[in-house]
């Protein structure tokens, strides 16, 4: 019998890895430094992608890898993300529109966490809007603030993420990434990006 609760494998290990990351993007924000902290939301989303194809590829699949994976999902993709849309000026009562995102965010995992992906003849699909296009709004967000006044910004983060927190818990498929290199070129890119952006304005 095994001393420990539960035996981690590799992936496991990769989905920990999400720690980290989030961790270092909410400490960034913090500082002050919110473009480099969705630089490491970026880079958390990469291990995210990751650790799903690699359990598929190596046929490892089980309940206890799809649940670690949304509580730490519950970190990059909610959590960490509402402190920076905070830092970068959706606070105070604006941050209370923050809430049904959350919340809708919260479903969405555990939903995800009964019945996982949907098998389709071209590959997998998700049921309902998946969580991690927070990170995408919140970049989005955080480009348009640079050119635009902030209650303009923030009146289209209202309404845009009342309308994801809808499509999160729509019961309809959304499209899925499939190709590991577009993964990379994705995450990987958008995180340079950021990363200059904060180095510009430093």
């Amino acid at each position: 019998m095994s001393r420990f609760i539960v035996q981690l494998n590799r992936v496991d290990v990769l989905t920990l890895s999400g720690i980290i990351t989030s961790t270092l993007a909410a400490a960034f924000a913090l500082q002050g430094l919110p473009y480099l902290a969705i630089t490491w939301l970026f880079i958390a989303m990469l291990g995210d992608a990751l650790d799903g194809l690699w359990a598929r590829k190596r046929g490892i699949e089980r309940a206890f890898g799809r649940y670690l994976d949304g509580f730490l999902d519950t970190f990059i993709y909610l959590a960490v993300p509402a402190l920076v849309f905070w830092q970068l000026g959706f606070d105070g009562a604006w941050a209370l529109l923050l809430w049904p995102w959350l919340m809708a965010g919260v479903v969405r995992l555990s939903v995800f966490n009964e019945v996982g992906n949907l098998k389709e003849s071209d590959g997998l699909a998700y049921l309902g809007m998946p969580v991690f296009w927070g990170v995408f709004i919140l970049a989005a967000y955080a480009l348009l603030g640079l050119v635009l006044p902030q209650g303009l910004v923030n009146s289209l983060l209202a309404l845009g993420l009342n309308a994801y927190a809808v499509a999160m818990l729509w019961h309809g498929r959304f499209f899925k990434f499939k190709q590991l290199s577009h993964i990379f070129a994705l995450t990987l890119g958008c995180a340079l990006l950021f990363a200059i952006v904060q180095g510009v304005l430093a």
